[in-house]
């Protein structure tokens, strides 16, 4: 490979939510902005739901006639986060979050105007802009609690959409995006980042498509074998090196790291987030942790690395949530109608291990449910084959197996105890304080809403496994810790608080907003708003680095496959 120099201003390494709204804010303020895209395609916000967390008094909140306002949405989300996150940083992250959702009308994204009041992933109704995708009915005691779920508008699942609309923005903005561009080293020179080392590959159709399809192939494996296999990590590598070339791209401002998290890098997993590294990775075979390392490489420090967000929804069907979910001791876990990531976090401190146990009524509501539900089949194929209407699959789909085949089944509490390895008294004891709490017109001890809460009387009784490392009844995972940065500016710190020159981070790459506890929408606000922080920070800032500077050192290896 020929290797040679050139220098930008600033270098966007990924092109996910966070890479595209930091390239857009530093081309903004004049910077030229060279993007690293290794994978094409939107990352993993282009394979969500396109849900963003926004609040404070949105026109979507206004419309649906909530009174909503960066303290009231701060006092929730200290909640969920507690002090993982800096209060500076999250309260800037509410009282910024209706000028962020106007930036992203400003893009092209477009959020309908609808709102749905039920509990729900993703509304299947396409009109639908507004609901609740978080936890705020559990802490909402007396108030009325106020959704801020945003959803992107267009066809099911819209992260495509949303990706699209930040990418053609910054490409309308003569932002030059690399595509197969893989990113090995970053350049320092004394302390300071100062480029990255790139090898570019090849441009012939062949070599693209075959890049392509050996990149799905480790994310469709990835999902299934809970890895990607190494085999496919080398091929990868091998067709960049041998069809690419080699160089060296000078940021005379700064590089930002926007790769996205971890969770497909097996070995990662295993070191940082050992309680869920049996857990599905969501996402793409370009969450492999790539910016992380090449922090680390330079002297960064990280922060919750053993944070993640795991998707155990038990509901839809809704009627699952009046079930109890107990641990291996037969003892109650939490809520049940919680956030699926709430409910994995639970269940991860319980060891990862834990039954819903339902009784027959309930399995008769949870039919009647997926009879009255939207149908896939009205769903065009295209959607169905790229993923877009999972929100409607899923809960015919995981409803249909647990019914039917993740499931034990005992006409006693005791035999499904025995099925389950659970202690049989103590399974009886914790049915038996639920019930006699309801018949007495308590509240539940655990906060779950009224409507939900039923007696457990009618056999057969069921008890449906949620491990988090279930094959039969996955729990999607996304990994929520990164690079400890200066939450204000996304500028990445060493451990001793120092910040180190020219690098930057954010989304999933650094560790935020969203690295504590995880509701629906708020990674992808938080990739806005990092983005956007690093986009503005590197913007404003003075060239450090000029191309006749000397030769920069080489700092860190090649990432290690890890997987």
């Amino acid at each position: 490979m020929h290797e040679h120099t050139e220098a930008v201003d600033v270098v966007v390494v990924g092109f996910g939510a966070a890479g595209a709204s930091a390239a857009i804010e530093a081309a903004d303020r004049g910077a030229r902005v060279v993007v690293l895209d290794r994978w094409g395609g939107g990352g993993a916000t282009a394979r969500s739901g396109g849900i963003v967390y926004l609040g404070g008094g949105t026109p979507n909140q206004v419309a649906a006639g909530f009174d909503d306002d960066p303290g009231t949405m701060y006092e929730y989300l200290h909640e969920e986060e507690g002090d993982a996150v800096d209060p500076a940083v999250l309260r800037r992250f509410c009282e910024r979050s209706v000028a962020d959702r106007a930036w992203l009308e400003e893009q092209g994204v477009r959020f309908p105007p609808g709102f749905e009041r039920h509990k729900a992933i993703v509304p299947t109704d396409d009109e639908v802009g507004l609901y609740y995708s978080g936890n705020e009915r559990h802490y909402a005691g007396g108030d009325l609690p106020v959704p801020r779920g945003h959803r992107v508008g267009g066809r099911g699942m819209t992260g495509w959409e949303l990706s699209h609309a930040l990418t053609t923005a910054a490409r309308s903005r003569g932002i030059e995006v690399r595509t197969g561009a893989r990113p090995v080293r970053l350049a320092v020179s004394d302390g300071v980042v100062t480029g990255v080392e790139v090898i570019q590959s090849g441009e012939r159709p062949a070599v693209r498509a075959a890049h392509r399809a050996l990149f799905q192939a480790a994310t469709l494996s990835g999902m299934a074998a809970r890895r990607v296999p190494g085999s496919l990590t080398r091929a990868i590598e091998q067709l960049e090196e041998r069809s690419g070339r080699r160089y060296t791209l000078v940021a005379r401002r700064g590089v930002v790291l926007a790769t996205g998290g971890f969770s497909y890098n097996a070995a990662m997993m295993r070191t940082y987030a050992p309680s869920y590294a049996g857990a599905m990775p969501l996402g793409t075979a370009g969450d492999d942790g790539a910016g992380i390392r090449l922090g680390l490489s330079v002297g960064a420090a990280t922060k919750l690395m053993d944070h993640c967000g795991a998707s155990r929804f038990i509901t839809p069907p809704v009627a699952f949530a009046s079930g109890i979910l107990v641990d291996e001791r037969g003892e109650r876990v939490c809520d049940e109608s919680m956030y699926a990531a709430s409910l994995s976090k639970a269940i991860a401190k319980r060891g990862g291990r834990a039954w819903l146990i339902v009784d027959g009524a309930i399995r008769d509501r949870v039919r009647a449910e997926m009879r009255a539900q939207a149908r896939v089949r009205d769903r065009p194929l295209g959607e169905i084959v790229r993923g877009k209407a999972n929100h409607v699959a899923f809960p015919l789909v995981f409803g249909t197996i647990n019914l039917h085949l993740n499931r034990e089944l005992s006409s006693s509490l005791r035999g499904l105890a025995v099925r389950c390895g659970i202690p049989p008294d103590e399974l009886v004891r914790t049915v038996q304080h639920y019930n006699d709490r309801v018949e007495a017109g308590e509240p539940d001890e655990l906060g779950k809403p009224p409507e939900l809460v039923s007696v457990l009387v009618q056999p057969p009784f069921a008890a449906i496994p949620c491990h988090l490392d279930s094959v039969v009844f996955p729990a999607p995972c996304i990994t929520l810790g990164g690079l400890l940065v200066d939450g204000h500016t996304q500028q990445v710190l060493r451990a001793d608080g120092s910040a180190i020159g020219g690098l930057y981070a954010a989304g999933r790459t650094a560790a935020g907003v969203a690295s504590r506890s995880y509701v629906s929408g708020l990674s992808l606000a938080d990739c806005v708003f990092s983005g956007r922080n690093a986009g503005m920070a590197l913007g404003a800032a003075p060239a450090t680095v000029t191309l006749d500077a000397g030769p920069p050192r080489r700092a860190g290896v090649d990432p290690p496959d890890g997987r």
